[in-house]
């Protein structure tokens, strides 16, 4: 048989154009499977606190497209910044006034959001202590000096004509330490964060005697708002991150909103996680204000907090730098 007379399929008519078209439809399957398998991993470092709940919630959720967020909790603020200083992590959530004072000094930390605005209460057992004003003549333990509830204390205490030196006894310890000293008799009041106010409300009679978030919107105009907890980046990594930068603060308004609206599920979703009794998380997160406000807001709302509780921070008055604040 002669083999001119065979039909061989690379040499059919239109055979060319089937070949390049099968070419062309491998050569895009393979580019969209890449597309796929191109994964932004981001590493979060949080506070064990419910605050971290937005983040636990994107990253259960896979809430940025084409980003596997990786949220690891600390328990020690200097040793996480040092991370995220240094590239071994990429994002930190942790005290808004924390991340001032290492910009303050040089660090070239950048603020990208805040989203907590609220979540710490007096402690105690005496019922007659309903304000600042009350604390007149009492011990009062704050975590330690210059810590962001030590000046926002003494700014509500000013706010009520409490002198913080001669009115009231102030002693700093660690929140374990001064629940301790509230059991024994040793403390009227200790401020405590969230989950940790309604973790030990009811032990041995200890009561939560007043919220932060209530007092401060006697002396913000009626607003209680004040800002918390923030999300900080390296100048480094919002430069080349922007757009992810975007679609993290987006995502994270999302869940903040969920987790506030349904406090019940996100204490049956993650109690495990922050170590706590789901009916715990439960009343912790409805005592924390998430809320994950517009950028430009947010950047008014700080240096507006800044400015009122300058007079009680420590140290020489700096001025923060517009470039403190993530621009997007």
């Amino acid at each position: 048989m002669n083999s001119s007379t065979g039909r061989n399929p690379l040499r059919a008519p239109g055979g060319f154009a089937v070949l390049f078209l099968s070419i062309a439809l491998l050569v895009s399957v393979s580019i969209g499977h890449s597309a796929v398998l191109e994964i932004e991993r981001i590493r979060v470092l949080v506070p064990q606190t419910t605050s971290a709940l937005p983040f636990l919630h994107m990253a259960q959720t896979r809430a940025v497209a084409g980003t596997d967020i990786q949220v690891e909790m600390f328990t020690n603020h200097a040793q996480a910044l040092t991370l995220l200083l240094r590239g071994d992590a990429d994002l930190l959530l942790s005290g808004t006034s924390q991340g001032w004072e290492n910009r303050l000094d040089g660090s070239p930390i950048v603020m990208v959001d805040t989203g907590v605005w609220g979540l710490a209460s007096l402690v105690g057992k005496d019922p007659s202590i309903t304000s600042f004003a009350g604390l007149k003549g009492k011990r009062l333990a704050l975590p330690f000096p210059g810590s962001p509830l030590d000046f926002q204390t003494r700014a509500l205490l000013a706010h009520q004509g409490i002198n913080a030196q001669r009115d009231l006894s102030i002693t700093y310890g660690p929140f374990a330490q001064s629940v301790e000293r509230l059991l024994t008799g040793q403390l009227d009041a200790a401020a405590l964060p969230e989950p940790v106010a309604t973790s030990v409300v009811g032990k041995s009679g200890l009561r939560r005697l007043l919220q932060y978030s209530r007092a401060w919107a006697s002396l913000n105009g009626g607003d209680g708002r004040s800002p918390q907890v923030s999300l900080f980046s390296t100048r480094a990594f919002a430069s080349s991150h922007r757009q992810l930068l975007i679609n993290l603060v987006e995502a994270w308004r999302a869940s903040s909103r969920e987790i506030a609206a349904d406090p019940a599920a996100a204490g049956r979703s993650f109690a495990d996680a922050l170590g706590l009794a789901p009916d715990v998380l439960e009343e912790a997160t409805r005592r924390t204000l998430l809320e994950v406000p517009g950028f430009n807001e947010d950047e008014s709302r700080v240096l507006d907090y800044y400015r009122q509780v300058a007079p009680f921070l420590p140290g020489e008055r700096r001025t923060l730098d517009a470039q403190f604040f993530f621009v997007p």
